[in-house]
């Protein structure tokens, strides 16, 4: 792309500085502006060949799924198939790093939500009490992900905090949706860490 822009950038300052005069042509200049006109189609038309073929493979990407009419007959649900290549996203990356900072095993971050991170987004909606879809609500991202950076962040307040649940890490989703619930931080007592006192003798 930068090449294109350099070659229009120096014809346009060949015609703009070169003076006219007048121009006369015999065959050989003739057989060599077929031949490089020639050339320059090629390369355009390969060009357009390539937008063409990504356009096509783009759309393939993103191509909406059509699912085959359902028999009268009732039969046992299938287990949905997900496409082998999943797009990765830092969304995704965030919510695997959440459910496995949790206990949820959403296997490696590579942002690409497939089967084993729809499996760990449903046990973490059993955990809180929700039905175990695999797909994540709003509301249960939001806590998920927020809780996970609050964790983080939280340093040795986090670590007394998780001492302190029975659940352990996974209870500071419950206890965090319960700060949300009630409106902010709540501030819990904990026991203060006893002091060295000294005396001098």
């Amino acid at each position: 792309m930068l090449s294109k822009t350099i070659l229009s950038a120096a014809l346009a300052a060949s015609l703009a500085l070169v003076p006219a005069t007048s121009a006369t042509a015999d065959r050989k200049d003739f057989i060599a502006g077929a031949i490089l006109g020639g050339i320059g189609g090629a390369i355009i038309n390969n060009e357009v060949r390539k937008n063409k073929q990504r356009q096509a493979a783009r759309s393939r990407a993103v191509a909406p799924r059509t699912y085959a009419a359902q028999p009268r007959s009732y039969s046992a649900p299938k287990k949905k198939s997900y496409r082998p290549s999943i797009p990765a996203t830092p969304e995704g990356r965030e919510i695997q790093s959440s459910l496995n900072y949790f206990g949820f095993d959403a296997g490696p971050i590579d942002g690409q939500v497939g089967g084993k991170t729809r499996d760990a987004i449903a046990d973490y909606q059993r955990y809180m009490g929700y039905q175990g879809t695999g797909t994540l609500t709003t509301f249960q991202q939001h806590l998920l992900t927020t809780s996970y950076l609050r964790a983080e962040a939280g340093g040795s307040r986090t670590l007394q905090d998780i001492a302190s649940l029975p659940d352990g890490t996974r209870g500071l989703l419950k206890l965090y949706r319960e700060d949300l619930a009630s409106g902010g931080t709540q501030q819990r007592s904990l026991s203060p860490e006893p002091s060295a006192s000294y005396t001098d003798l």
